[in-house]
């Protein structure tokens, strides 16, 4: 059931309608907008133009600040909306407006479902829990070391910018206690390597201390709990709006050194950059990491971790050699001095990759069978049957050419971990086995394939998010939605006219 139309919004809209159809091209058989607002601005796809022919053209975004105008109108409270709107020649409009609904990331109109969060309470699963621990539980860093590799670290400074000493310019040590302490409050214990550091110095001063470690500053114990337990926004797009089947990273490695995830418990921030980066210690490596290795995180890695040295003994000895060898720049007019250090540290982003995507296509079937893959690609006519029962899948997606025969879903009864399913392109000939998955949250099909899943079986009782990949109009995917949520309170429908002189 979707709520009645906002006669305000419904102009706004027609004048959006007006607008479209003003711009359309000769020949034209529909104009689509697919956008969203919210307290930033209005965004989105432009004017999507269809054709008697069946291909589309391109248009712009007329009218923004229309979108923004529904948002402060619509009476829901959201902080962002979904606008669908589309116009035809005859001057018929219709539209939809929800805060739950999205176009699924990286889709143009045409080419992407919508995606609909029926449980935001409930996340994503986290990647980076479905692999296994390092290999080697050993910490690759060395306390002792470390100690020395700072004393001479100071030193070859000190002779950079002809200072005197340098350790007495550093902030006052951490005793064991206090160490002890803020270890208790992270919930985590630090590397070896950098807890006999802070039995050095808490820190590098800050602003107005040192920056020891290139262009960041090295945090105090106090900054580092505090931080550890603050809202780290940079790991904030884990939700089902955002989520993608299949989206599985890797650092580059042969065997991954970091978890995939956005953001752990483990991984303990403790220097921090001017442009909103972060150096952390990671205490819960993937395979091939250490205990103790060093990561980037922040605003320039949104896409995940970065993989900088296995210790903080090592990111030392790093620093040492560039000023060794004279890979360094250095400021000594400005405040404090500045030094920017080539310590040959990966300034890589995390790379897209399949390594944990198994083809179960005709040739793939006993590697997927074999092999602790989190995420399946069934192509061809092949069977989900070698996936039965697989103790690390988490999600399936189905391509299927026009010709093949349809598929069963029983081998997916009992796989421990799967919580997602894309059948968009699938036949499926036993579609109500879909209520006997328990785990499964996220679940992309057809329009038809909705119908006879709720006929047959009705809606996956832990189902977070839904996903439509054919939405003809507004009002179907404003149908959808609302057979999906008995309540549909988010949801508005719009009908209307473009007057006749227009």
């Amino acid at each position: 059931m979707t709520s009645p139309q906002n006669p305000e919004i419904t102009a706004l809209l027609r004048r959006m309608a007006h607008s479209m159809a003003k711009g359309a091209p000769k020949g034209w058989q529909r104009a689509s907008i697919s956008a969203h607002a919210d307290r930033h601005g209005a965004g989105g796809h432009g004017a999507v133009n269809t054709l008697a022919n069946g291909r589309s053209r391109p248009g712009p975004m007329r009218t923004p600040e229309y979108l923004t105008r529904i948002l402060e109108l619509d009476d829901t409270g959201a902080d962002e909306l979904t606008i669908e709107l589309v116009v035809y020649p005859d001057g018929r409009f219709e539209a939809m407006t929800s805060r739950a609904i999205v176009r699924q990331p990286g889709g143009a109109p045409g080419e992407a479902g919508h995606v609909y969060v029926l449980r935001p309470d409930v996340r994503p699963p986290d990647a980076g829990d479905l692999q296994a621990g390092p290999t080697d539980p050993t910490q690759a860093g060395d306390p002792q070391e470390s100690v020395r590799l700072l004393s001479a670290y100071l030193r070859e400074r000190e002779e950079i910018f002809e200072r005197g000493p340098g350790l007495q310019t550093l902030p006052v040590p951490r005793s064991a206690d206090e160490i002890g302490y803020a270890e208790r409050e992270l919930g985590v214990p630090l590397p070896d390597d950098l807890r006999a550091l802070y039995a050095v110095a808490d820190g590098d001063g800050g602003d107005d201390g040192l920056r020891l470690i290139d262009r960041h500053i090295w945090l105090d114990l106090p900054q580092v709990v505090s931080l550890h337990h603050a809202d780290h926004w940079w790991a904030s797009g884990n939700t089902w709006k955002d989520h993608r089947l299949g989206s599985v990273l890797s650092d580059g490695m042969p065997r991954p050194t970091v978890r995939l995830s956005a953001d752990r418990r483990g991984w303990i921030v403790f220097a921090q950059s001017t442009g909103g980066d972060f150096l952390a210690v990671d205490m819960d490596p993937a395979e091939g990491g250490r205990p103790g290795q060093v990561i980037r995180v922040g605003t320039h890695h949104d896409d995940g971790p970065v993989y900088v040295a296995d210790s903080v003994t090592e990111l030392l000895r790093l620093h040492l050699a560039a000023l060794e060898r004279g890979d360094y720049r250095c400021d000594v007019a400005a405040e404090d001095g500045e030094l920017r250090i080539e310590t040959g540290l990966p300034r890589r982003h995390v790379d897209t990759a399949c390594r944990d995507t198994a083809d179960a296509g005709s040739d793939g079937a006993d590697a997927a069978a074999r092999a602790p893959v989190h995420h399946a690609y069934v192509t061809c006519g092949a069977e989900l049957a070698p996936l039965a029962g697989h103790r690390t899948l988490a999600a399936v997606t189905v391509r299927q050419a026009e010709t093949a025969e349809a598929i069963s879903l029983a081998p997916l009864r009992d796989c421990p971990r799967l919580y997602g399913l894309d059948l968009s392109r699938a036949k499926v000939r036993d579609i109500e086995l879909l209520a006997a998955i328990p785990g499964l949250r996220y679940l992309s099909m057809r329009e038809e394939q909705w119908h006879e899943l709720a006929e047959y079986a009705g809606q996956p009782s832990g189902l977070a998010a839904a996903v439509l990949a054919d939405a003809s109009s507004p009002g179907t995917l404003a149908a959808w939605a609302a057979s999906l949520d008995g309540d549909g309170d988010d949801i508005r429908s719009y009908t209307g006219r473009l007057p006749d002189h227009a």
